[in-house]
């Protein structure tokens, strides 16, 4: 009855703004806007009639990303009039090289090691590895290969772990390592291993993780001939080779940015190494960081996503199996490449908020304007928000008679707002933070319009930006949830059944924590 009651009004009042509309003297108040879309400072300036001067507030919300200017008049009787702009301001992301690291996948202890080599983590996986690879070995002195027993990976760090210091070497381990134990079974002796896996971090070159390996086996016979023996043979050599083809195998692919997701028109969203060091937690977590690829728009190379600086980010939980960090600038990179390559739009004409407004009963029956598909002008962008994180969006939208044609259309600038978070089971807790209509009477002069329109219609809103955050949320599960990632060298796969967002406390990061296991394939290993 409420957005019945507005409509009814809006129908009193059409009549009324197109003579208003008309005059461009007097107190109307304009404003002219003939700045750019978007620009590395804020540059978003407007003139106003110089009879308003002296009158004209005006305020601005933001120093970065999506801005929005307004003026704003009073006049007698309570009756105010106001007009909006919006513009993307900078710092911004740059597309090409290494991209920016904002986000990191987060490899929790449980999903390394569960204490008891279970066949769902890296551990039990290189297990069965290693017996298949080693089957068969014969090594003078050694004997003939039995089994692996106790095999262990741990994130460590030195700190912690100093009798590790030798066997680390003099470089160290400044980010921590993965420390493997095992002990090998031949018929004749069996072998304990120690070794340790120091991730170094992708360069501009090579732009993948390695792992530097140092190996030692513990092999100590009292007969002197034996030992020689088994020192040429190299069973330190054997502990390598174990640590850098299967467990670095696993490592490698398990900490890897995810993988490209196909979009629509044959395009790929993609993400890549950066230039961060790994993030280690003694007997707890690993995380690698990464960044989102993008790339830019043809004939407008200053709209890119803009850049935040990083915030801290949420502590895996200590039954963390897998999780992905996605900053704010992962997230704004996201929604531009969505943006840039026109499938926000195609997303947003699916929803089809012009249809349903446009076909409702009260509008059929009380107004003859109609709407058009809604485009929208800039990337949306994703900030802190006052309940979590707020998603504004600045889009066009063209007003006019039932056949919304060119000569009888107004261009209105639609800008919204909407504060939400995560709640359990991937649904979302939203609150419409803004919604504001400006019409073009040409297009650098900016005029208030259907005021009581954006006021009947406000609930609407929360359609329009729910087409924005349902698309980032499908995004989300299109990339994660029931993927299958290949484990390298391993015979497994990373398999991710469920994802479970939520925004962290300072509103800079999303977090995902993914329900994951390593499962077995059917294919065969070899070297």
């Amino acid at each position: 009855m409420k957005a019945g009651a507005g409509i009814v009004v809006v129908a009193a009042h059409l009549a009324g703004f197109a003579v208003l509309a008309a005059r461009s003297a007097g107190s109307e108040l304009t404003v002219d806007v003939a700045t750019p879309l978007a620009s590395e400072k804020l540059t978003l300036e407007g003139g106003v009639p110089d009879a308003l001067a002296d009158r004209v507030t005006v305020t601005v919300d933001g120093t970065a990303g999506l801005v929005r200017k307004r003026w704003h008049v009073g006049y007698r009787g309570g009756f105010a009039r106001e007009v909006g702009a919006t513009q993307l301001v900078g710092p911004f992301q740059q597309p090409g090289g290494q991209p920016a690291c904002s986000g990191r996948v987060v490899v929790g202890q449980e999903l390394l090691d569960d204490g008891v080599a279970s066949p769902g983590t890296i551990a039990g996986a290189t297990l069965t590895l290693l017996d298949t690879q080693l089957a068969g070995l014969t090594l003078f002195a050694l004997g003939t290969y039995q089994r692996v027993e106790h095999l262990s990976l741990r994130w460590a760090r030195l700190e912690t772990q100093w009798f590790d210091r030798a066997l680390v070497g003099p470089s160290g381990a400044p980010h921590g390592y993965v420390r493997a134990t095992a002990t090998v079974v031949f018929d004749r002796v069996a072998v304990p291993i120690v070794m340790a896996l120091i991730p170094e971090a992708p360069t501009p070159l090579t732009r993948e993780l390695h792992f530097r390996t140092a190996a030692f086996a513990n092999l100590d016979f009292d007969n002197r001939v034996v030992q020689w023996a088994s020192d040429k043979v190299g069973a330190d050599k054997l502990a390598t080779r174990l640590a850098n083809q299967q467990i670095d195998a696993g490592l490698v692919t398990t900490l890897a940015p995810p993988p490209p997701l196909r979009l629509a028109h044959g395009l790929e969203l993609r993400f890549a190494y950066c230039a961060d060091p790994i993030e280690i937690a003694d007997h707890a977590w690993g995380a690698l960081p990464f960044g989102v690829e993008i790339g830019t728009v043809p004939h407008q190379a200053a709209i890119l996503p803009p850049h935040v600086p990083s915030r801290p980010r949420a502590v895996p939980s200590p039954h963390t199996t897998l999780a992905i960090d996605l900053d704010l600038d992962a997230l704004n990179a996201l929604l531009f490449e969505l943006w840039r390559t026109g499938i926000l739009d195609d997303k947003l004409a699916e929803v089809g908020l012009d249809r349903s407004f446009n076909a409702d009963p009260i509008v059929t029956e009380y107004l003859s304007i109609r709407l058009s598909p809604l485009r929208l002008a800039l990337p949306p962008v994703v900030s802190a928000g006052p309940r979590g994180m707020r998603l504004a969006a600045d889009a066009r939208v063209a007003i006019g008679d039932d056949a919304l044609e060119a000569s009888h259309v107004t261009t209105g600038r639609v800008y919204g707002a909407l504060d939400f978070h995560f709640t359990p089971g991937m649904g979302l807790a939203v609150d419409l933070g803004a919604l504001e209509l400006a019409c073009e009477r040409t297009p650098t002069t900016l005029v208030p319009c259907y005021g009581d329109l954006v006021s009947a219609i406000a609930d609407r809103g929360a359609e329009f930006h729910g087409a924005l955050t349902a698309a980032l949320g499908k995004l989300l599960t299109e990339l994660f949830v029931d993927r299958h990632i290949s484990a390298g060298q391993l015979p497994a796969e990373i398999a991710i059944h469920r994802v479970t967002p939520s925004v962290a406390a300072n509103g800079g990061s999303l977090h995902l924590e993914l329900d994951a296991s390593l499962v077995r394939t059917p294919r065969a290993i070899s070297y």
